[in-house]
């Protein structure tokens, strides 16, 4: 990934000046009133009350767009703002990067396969990939199809994103080196490589290439025009400009992975994306073309693999919202952001996919396209943090927390040391206890923040330490172990006079007695 190459200066000068003229923002942020999906004149659901919410909870993002499906029609599609540089709005046939929407896409064509006969999804990986390995060789031998199509491998979580592009083939291959965690089948583990695997597996199936096989038995069955599994071709046919939040600030950003394509780098548009819901809908029918039978289809969506209080099945996860049942999948590309939400019991599915992302505004397309789904059953939808109101906040309680302890520092110099007696409670309390839990708090935050959460994400500790989380992480951290450090310096400094007189007051002693 392109590193980030922005000014101190720059970013400082935006965030002051996005703290003072947003902080009314955040001062009206709980008086904001939900949003509710009136009935229209015709009884159905008030799509223009449901663009305005979305506008609303996405605000700050530069481009995004929204479809609507219900049965077996596309009863709402809609473009928001501009997808490049040159101003272009969006329309509802905007590519985008759809992230890990790509996933169930992949499983689609894993299992159009699978119903021709041509594999089996229980049978070990190695039969239709013989050089496919681990670094353990029973567990290379173990690993199924099915375990790869739901998280279950034992594949750990995706590998970091800021290596250099190679292929899917390359990458597949280097698993050869990957200790499992776990024995094959016994721990869910959200991992790209599951997915990459499963691309290579469709292309020694079939006979074709990845993306030719796609465009064949998926994109054009499903009359899916602006999708590519290709970035020339989803550039050349208007693929939408990326951008990495930074502290409120859009950063363009060009990190297409092509050897992660059948994982999370298959580029669509919300109306081809509305057609492909559609047929997940109908059992596996679009426009009276079969592309899966309604059998395999509810195979897909049947969770087999818990993850907390949700499963994931074959590409996709299996949850309520609000106590709604759905079946959903989300998706992250480090500059795109999309989650696509299918509601069986009404026949409602919901598309919504914005060229933007970062991990305090990530939530905003997700919780967003909750609240749609709200709005088609009738119900009123939360309010919703937008990017804009978030980094409002995120902004502010970075200069709060930087600004805390630049006033302690300044503080604790100001004042003077003051002789003190060098008890054992004094020296725990005064010289190891401010350093110790600042130090514990650090290594706390700092390895949950880059170690585990970065790793869930595929994100290096390099990587994350150039997001605006990482950043401000590391920054306050350093402060708080300055911090604790001067006040052990300190401490230290006041209690060593009378701890060492004693000491040096023994030989005049001993002289004065003799004489």
């Amino acid at each position: 990934m392109r590193r980030l190459s922005i000014s101190a200066s720059h970013i400082f000068k935006s965030i002051i000046r996005r703290t003072v003229l947003l902080i009314p923002a955040v001062i009206c942020l709980a008086g904001v009133a939900p949003s509710t999906a009136a009935a229209s004149s015709g009884g159905g659901p008030d799509f223009a009350a449901i663009d305005s919410y979305v506008s609303k909870s996405l605000a700050g993002t530069l481009g995004f767009a929204l479809s609507i499906v219900h049965g077996d029609q596309v009863v709402h599609a809609k473009g928001f703002g501009v997808a490049d540089a040159n101003g272009s709005p969006v329309t509802a046939d905007t590519p985008f990067v759809l992230g890990s929407e790509s996933k169930p896409i992949t499983a689609l064509g894993i299992m159009q396969l699978k119903e021709s006969g041509a594999l089996d999804l229980d049978m070990p990986v190695q039969r239709y990939l013989p050089w496919f390995r681990v670094a353990d060789p029973g567990y290379s031998a173990q690993i199924t199809i099915r375990q790869l199509l739901n998280q279950t491998s034992g594949l750990p979580p995706s590998a970091p994103f800021e290596t250099s592009v190679t292929s899917v083939e390359s990458r597949v291959r280097d698993l050869a080196n990957v200790m499992l965690p776990a024995a094959p089948g016994r721990l869910y583990q959200y991992s790209n490589s599951n997915y990459d695997a499963l691309g290579l597996v469709i292309e020694t199936v079939s006979g074709q290439s990845y993306a030719d096989y796609m465009q064949e038995h998926v994109f054009a069955p499903l009359g899916m025009t602006h999708t590519y599994a290709s970035e020339a071709q989803a550039k050349h046919n208007g693929l939408a400009t990326g951008h990495q939040w930074w502290f409120g600030l859009p950063i363009t950003l060009d990190n297409y992975r092509s050897d992660y394509i059948p994982a999370g780098w298959i580029v669509s548009s919300a109306a081809d994306m509305s057609h492909y819901l559609i047929a997940q809908l109908n059992g596996g029918s679009y426009a009276g073309v079969q592309v899966l039978s309604a059998q395999g289809i509810a195979e897909m969506h049947r969770g087999d693999a818990k993850d907390g209080n949700r499963s994931f099945g074959l590409g996709w996860y299996d949850d309520t919202v609000s106590g709604i049942p759905v079946v959903f999948k989300d998706g992250e590309a480090v500059t795109f952001h999309t989650d696509m939400i299918l509601v069986p019991g009404t026949g409602w599915g919901v598309e919504l996919i914005a060229g933007s992302s970062s991990l305090p505004a990530a939530n905003s397309i997700n919780a967003t396209a909750e609240g749609v789904v709200l709005m088609l059953a009738g119900r009123t939808a939360p309010f919703t943090l937008s990017p804009l109101s978030t980094y409002v906040v995120f902004d502010l309680l970075v200069i709060a927390l930087v600004g805390f302890q630049l006033w302690s520092l300044i503080r604790i110099l100001r004042k003077p040391v003051q002789p003190a007696r060098a008890t054992s409670v004094r020296i725990l309390r005064y010289m190891i206890a401010p350093l110790a839990w600042r130090l514990a708090l650090a290594i706390a935050a700092l390895g949950f923040t880059f170690v585990i959460f970065g790793g869930m994400l595929g994100i290096s500790p390099g990587l994350m330490a150039e997001t605006d989380v990482g950043s401000s992480l590391i920054v306050v951290s350093v402060l708080m172990l300055v911090n604790g450090g001067l006040r052990t310096a300190r401490a230290y400094l006041s209690i060593r006079p009378r701890s060492i007189a004693p000491v040096a007051a023994v030989p005049a002693a001993l002289q004065e007695a003799a004489s």
